[in-house]
């Protein structure tokens, strides 16, 4: 819980008050999918005239892109809030388009869920302290998704569509299939988190054994300091004068003084 009480942390971190300033272009970009994916499915119910939704839905295609292009030309880092910021993005995004079309395309269900255990997976990363980040297969599949997707809607905000012999029933034919052709990539990409999991979770046990090895040495030689001079402080017949030796000189004095006063009165 506390892990990704920190991750909350560096997510609102990375959109207001990253170190490099320069950063926030990058985040924004990233978080902007957030925003899009409501607003989206909103606008198409809603009856947003179709240059707007065109408009939104372009930015947010490329902005996948741009993020991380800004990142490394404008910010010139790539930062662990960025990384964190793009993966949660891309994920609230799609489930966001998922859940709007749904009455209209229920085959999107499949998508969904799949994408839904990517997100569960990378969440109990997070629980563990770990660093969810976008692969290469992400990246790679949710082109297809965010493209079926997009025509899926399209179809839904076009009345009596027909350009060029595309209909409204042709768009969401396309839709369908590259839905279904991004099934086995979804699939595929949820195997990479999973090994991506396991592997950041084993490295955090190796350092935590580390760490524990370290105190515990560290915890040896200070209990050995302790009985060393636990062991001089022992009086016994053998060692009453190593006794007097290790106590201060004010004290010496104090011995001393004594033992000549007992010898008056005697």
């Amino acid at each position: 819980m506390n892990a990704i009480k920190d991750a909350t942390k560096k997510f609102t971190k990375g959109l207001f008050n990253p170190d490099n300033k320069l950063s926030l272009i990058p985040n924004w970009l990233s978080f902007s999918r957030v925003i899009g994916g409501v607003a989206i499915p909103i606008m198409t119910y809603t009856g947003t005239s179709l240059p707007i939704l065109f408009g939104t839905v372009s930015f947010l295609a490329i902005s996948d892109f741009l993020d991380g292009k800004a990142a490394r030309i404008i910010a010139k880092e790539e930062t662990k809030e960025g990384a964190m910021l793009d993966a949660v993005s891309d994920k609230i995004f799609s489930l966001s388009l998922i859940i709007g079309i749904l009455p209209a395309i229920p085959l999107f269900a499949i998508n969904g869920a799949l994408e839904g255990t990517i997100a569960l997976i990378n969440t109990k990363l997070l629980s563990k302290g770990g660093n969810p980040k976008s692969n290469l297969l992400g990246k790679i599949k949710i082109w297809p998704l965010s493209t079926a997707l997009i025509l899926g809607y399209l179809s839904l905000a076009i009345q009596d569509l027909n350009f060029m012999g595309i209909t409204n029933e042709s768009l969401l034919a396309i839709s369908t299939v590259l839905s279904l052709g991004t099934i086995p990539l979804q699939v595929i990409n949820i195997k990479q988190y999973i090994e991506e999991y396991k592997k950041q979770v084993e490295n955090k046990k190796e350092v935590h054994s580390v760490e524990e090895k370290e105190l515990s040495k560290t915890d040896e030689k200070e209990l050995s300091k302790t009985d060393e001079k636990t062991s001089k402080l022992k009086l016994s017949k053998e060692n009453h004068q190593a006794m007097v030796y290790e106590l201060p000189q004010n004290k010496k004095n104090e011995l001393e003084k004594g033992k000549q006063y007992t010898k008056r009165l005697e």
